[in-house]
């Protein structure tokens, strides 16, 4: 056997200091899932190279997106991490390629293929281009007048990964003390609230949100006990425009975002902390 420079090696509790993963859950991956093979010591202790260290760096940035510990070997053996796509400048051949293969996956009921599409769009897309690329997928399953079963698997599956990702999120050791309230209604699909959650993590705030649309007179029992800091209200096709009226004359001093069509930005806002977004500029900043 030859002998280890263990100069160039790390144990691993060096390792678990470097990355944020406890001993106990590297030693886990390397046991179920075969994530990582670290080096082995004559008395069996675990080393770790550099390399080791920056694949679990490349590991944890695809969990962060939401690709499934059991999925991130796979996602890596298959493509270059690190390089976040953007929509409006990738390849044109490729954004077709990548729906033409979701609705083929759909359309098939293919589990497998289903859930190779959602490791590539969560590894490659950031959340604007990803949402454009959901919005579209869904538009064309619509055109393409594809069964109820195979659209309504596709969404279980697409909400099962927002659910990792948002978990990630939701076990940090701090949460954002600042907390925003998600609304949407009936005719939008429940991923899309799963997403603006992600946004919401991502720019800092605490997302609360549930699976169906709260009465506009019943939010006030939930706003104030739980402090909410601002409120998101989505409507693509602005179906409940006279519900949002509702809103602003209970709520005109919170800070609320309306994410609606393309033609909402040509309106007049109805209160001074009230911005209207316009699709598909839905995920700027907020300010």
């Amino acid at each position: 056997m030859n002998s280890i420079d263990q100069n160039a090696l790390y144990p691993i509790r060096e390792v678990s200091r470097l990355t944020g993963v406890k001993p106990i859950t590297l030693r886990a991956w390397e046991r179920r899932y075969d994530l990582i093979e670290p080096v082995r010591t004559e008395s069996g202790h675990r080393l770790y190279t550099q390399e080791h260290i920056d694949f679990l760096n490349q590991a944890l940035k695809l969990m962060d997106e939401g690709i499934p510990v059991s999925r991130v070997k796979a996602v890596l053996s298959e493509r270059v991490v690190g390089e976040t796509k953007c929509f409006g400048q990738a390849d044109p051949l490729d954004q077709l390629a990548i729906l033409e293969k979701a609705m083929q996956a759909i359309t098939q009921l293919n589990l497998v293929k289903i859930h190779r599409v959602l490791d590539r769009l969560f590894a490659d897309y950031s959340l604007t281009p990803l949402l454009e690329v959901l919005i579209e997928l869904d538009n064309q399953l619509k055109a393409n007048q594809t069964s109820t079963l195979s659209i309504k698997i596709w969404h279980s599956a697409l909400q099962e990964r927002l659910h990792v990702r948002l978990h990630h999120f939701q076990v940090r050791n701090h949460l954002p003390s600042k907390r925003i309230f998600i609304q949407t209604t009936s005719q939008n699909q429940n991923w899309i609230a799963k997403l603006a959650a992600v946004f919401c993590f991502e720019q800092g705030f605490q997302p609360i949100s549930l699976d169906e649309m709260i009465p506009f007179e019943k939010l006030q029992d939930v706003i104030k006990p739980l402090n909410i800091y601002g409120v998101i209200l989505i409507d693509k096709n602005e179906s409940s425009s006279m519900q949002w009226q509702v809103w602003f004359e209970h709520f005109a001093s919170m800070r609320t975002w309306v994410m609606g069509s393309a033609d909402i930005e040509d309106l007049t806002p109805p209160s001074i902390n009230c911005e209207l977004r316009g699709w598909p500029n839905w995920l700027s900043p907020l300010a």
